[in-house]
């Protein structure tokens, strides 16, 4: 080995006790075995820590769980406020009021992620089989949400609520359960709080936390298991579809068919 290493180019460098050439992949001189540079500087780069799905979730996804409780925080106290202005007679003042008041915090945080949001809305994904294969899915997920609550309502006393009956005029619902709900409620958690879940662990396991902070965000108990699912849903179809569109058409359709014949 020491002939080798002394055969090898004359500019190369050598030890500077015996002369010998340096070899690159060793800190000592393969000669004398004096070293030439610290033992660091042959070892390879120090791996980065492993992480496992829940600390990933938890430190790296901070971003998606600031959004998700500022949602909680404006939904809590906008409730709050509203029912002290007008009680709870007069609904649709106070829901225009919690849907301005979650508008303008889904517009603050568009912007501060827009980087994010702005690809998923610059195209319109119906063209993607995931579009239309999520419409279809809504039929079966709109009766089977029926059948689900009309067994609560058979087993427990309570009654399925008319939205209809909030509202001075046939407008409201159509714009305050359907299209607001549709709009902020995809780009805040399938466009913001979904893809920054995305960017630290899989896509299925993105898409069921976020599905479960939007049935939390909900605050319905009842529901929950329900408002999951349609979550993963629209989920799934915002991730196969790259876009938020496909999502927001299906959750208009969802609530715009609750709200019109289910009572």
């Amino acid at each position: 080995m020491t002939d080798e290493l002394t055969n090898r180019d004359p500019d190369a460098p050598t030890c500077d006790y015996c002369g010998c050439v340096l070899h690159p992949a060793v800190y000592f001189c393969p000669q004398c075995a004096k070293p030439h540079r610290p033992v660091e500087a042959t070892l390879p780069a120090r791996l980065p820590d492993y992480a496992d799905t829940e600390t990933r979730l938890r430190v790296d996804a901070r971003p998606a769980w600031t959004v998700f409780f500022m949602y909680l925080c404006v939904i809590g106290v906008g409730s709050v406020v509203a029912g002290v202005i007008w009680g709870l007679e007069d609904q649709e003042p106070a829901m225009l009021f919690l849907d301005l008041a979650l508008l303008i915090t889904t517009l603050v945080y568009m912007g501060r992620y827009w980087g994010d949001v702005g690809p998923f809305l610059a195209r319109a994904g119906l063209s993607r089989p995931a579009a239309w294969i999520g419409f279809a899915i809504l039929a079966p997920l709109l009766a089977l949400n029926f059948g689900y609550h009309q067994l609560l309502v058979e087993l427990l006393p309570i009654e399925m609520e008319d939205y209809m009956d909030y509202f001075s005029s046939s407008w409201g619902p159509l714009i305050f359960i359907c299209i607001m709900p549709a709009v902020v409620e995809e780009i805040g958690f399938r466009g913001i709080i979904q893809h920054q879940f995305e960017k630290v662990v899989g896509p299925w396991v993105a898409i069921g936390v976020a599905s479960l902070a939007f049935s939390a965000a909900h605050f319905s108990i009842l529901s929950a298991p329900y408002l999951a699912l349609v979550g993963f849903l629209l989920g799934w179809m915002k991730w196969k579809t790259g876009s938020l569109y496909p999502s927001m058409i299906a959750h208009f359709a969802h609530n715009y068919v609750v709200v019109t014949y289910f009572e």
